[in-house]
């Protein structure tokens, strides 16, 4: 039996821990001490059977997880688990979540951002040596999208049936989450580091979900894209899975008011393909606890309390819509589809009131830090932060092609670091409903690499920087570079 763990994120005062035991048809009792005393979970856990259809000759199922809540006494404190089950044992260390941002001489709330992580571009497995050496401490991290790419390498055969589709979309997950315990490349040594939360994109089903695409034969009809998705949707909750049943997660550290958002499996809830362009988010009550978010923050700024939103989902908002066309044979953008227009109430219900909003967001193969000016008040209110990818996928034929000219380029002393990858994009001038915002793009970053951002209280508002670290095995290309200080004030 292979035992592994790692900690979901939760409120400060619960650590949340998922166990998954594989290779065993009859799991064993799962015991924990934290910090050396028997620790004894807020509700009677379920071992369930993940649904990658992996049975033994009897037809039952070998791979199985669980979800372990604990109610902790104090946040922000260090807790050593010990993890038993049968012969086995698996050690975490976490710490619970703070519940407010420390001022600037007691350090800071540390958040790590990452996505889009294709495993087999990892041979050497940097990501998890440079993660792991990261000397800022992470308090939480953020998985924003594309945690595993279920429709690459392209041109691959993908079974068309049941159960041998989940059983090939589940081998791919478990390269990635059991990597150290089966020593290859992966993102256990990330998920190892702090509290996490997933968030999925498009890639947790197929590029461009729920739409077909002409590389992906599996997706040309109907039967095929439901088969597909079934099997992907319940992987992604089998393994990833820390939002609730409207696919949010709601975790305040004042005075910061976070909102982690599914906008991806809820694309085509409607299943009319004539009005495909529609539903955005999973159901109603994502767009209510949306809506929930706004009222606390706006309260809070009624009641004179700091009050700052930050906000995550798996795509950019700075980014130009694309035509009908492009949205459904390339890869559409969140703007494509009309409940974002409810989305952008909300979020000028935030700007009328002065009240700064900081998004975290993946997806687009670059990095950049970019600012969003409310022409009405003339504030800076809007802040994005792209960090993507952790491991680029490789395009065949133009990616070799790519690397041949820079070859070439090499010789006359004009290589490019990052042959392989797009350069940031600037933003478009303007955001939002009737062009409220103007865009300014502040920070650049080319290449695989990950992103902390940093919060330190400061007077009665809140400080942030962003540091981003470039996944490369030289390693002065891996050092780290940092944004200036932008301030949050909601005033």
């Amino acid at each position: 039996m292979i035992l592994s763990a790692y900690v979901q994120a939760a409120k400060p005062d619960v650590i949340q821990v998922w166990v998954g035991l594989f290779g065993t048809v009859d799991p064993p009792p799962v015991n924990f001490r934290m910090n050396g005393m028997q620790a004894i979970p807020l509700e009677v856990p379920v071992i369930a059977a993940i649904h990658d259809q992996e049975t033994d000759a009897a037809g039952k199922p070998l791979n199985h997880r669980g979800i372990f809540r604990f109610a902790v006494p104090q946040a922000d404190t260090l807790y050593r688990i010990d993890i038993e089950a049968g012969s086995e044992r698996y050690e975490l260390l976490t710490r619970s979540l703070p519940d407010a941002i420390p001022p600037k001489l007691d350090g800071s709330f540390n958040l790590l951002l990452c996505s889009c992580y294709y495993q087999p571009e990892d041979k050497d497995g940097l990501l998890g040596t440079i993660v792991a050496q990261i000397k800022i401490q992470p308090h939480l991290i953020v998985m924003a999208g594309d945690q595993v790419y279920l429709d690459l390498p392209s041109f691959e055969d993908l079974p068309e049936t049941d159960p041998e589709i989940s059983q090939r979309l589940g081998k791919k997950y478990r390269r990635n989450w059991l990597s150290t315990t089966l020593n290859i490349p992966g993102l256990e040594p990330v998920l190892a580091r702090a509290p996490v939360v997933c968030i999925p994109d498009d890639h947790e089903f197929w590029n461009n979900y729920p739409f077909s695409q002409r590389q992906l034969p599996n997706t040309w009809s109907a039967e095929g894209r439901d088969l597909w998705a079934a099997a992907a949707k319940a992987l992604y909750e089998d393994y990833q899975g820390c939002l609730d049943a409207a696919g949010v997660l709601r975790i305040d550290i004042q005075p910061l008011k976070m909102l982690f958002v599914d906008m991806r499996c809820g694309r085509d809830r409607n299943r009319d393909r004539d009005e495909s362009f529609h539903y955005l988010a999973r159901s109603d009550d994502t767009l209510a606890a949306i809506t929930r978010w706004v009222d606390d923050l706006t309260a809070a700024k009624a009641d004179h309390q700091p009050a700052i939103g930050v906000l995550s989902s798996g795509q950019a908002l700075f980014v130009d819509q694309p035509n009908e066309s492009d949205g459904r044979n390339i890869d559409a953008e969140m703007s494509n589809y009309a409940e974002m227009d409810k989305v952008h109430e909300q979020l000028d219900r935030l700007a009328d009131a002065g009240i700064p909003v900081l998004y975290l967001t993946g997806d687009v193969h670059w990095g950049r830090v970019a600012t969003a000016r409310d022409l009405q008040s003339d504030r800076t209110l809007m802040y994005e932060i792209i960090s993507s990818p952790a491991r680029l996928f490789r395009t065949p034929l133009l990616d070799s092609a790519h690397e041949a000219l820079n070859s070439l380029k090499s010789m006359f002393g004009n290589s490019d670091t990052w042959p392989r990858h797009s350069k940031p994009l600037k933003t478009p001038d303007r955001f939002g409903r009737n062009r409220r915002f103007a865009l300014k793009s502040e920070f650049e970053q080319a290449g695989d690499h990950v992103a902390v951002v940093s919060f330190t209280q400061a007077g009665a508002g809140v400080e942030f920087q962003v540091s981003y670290y470039a996944i490369h095995k030289d390693k002065s290309i891996a050092q780290s570079r940092t944004t200036g200080n932008y301030r949050l004030l909601s005033i």
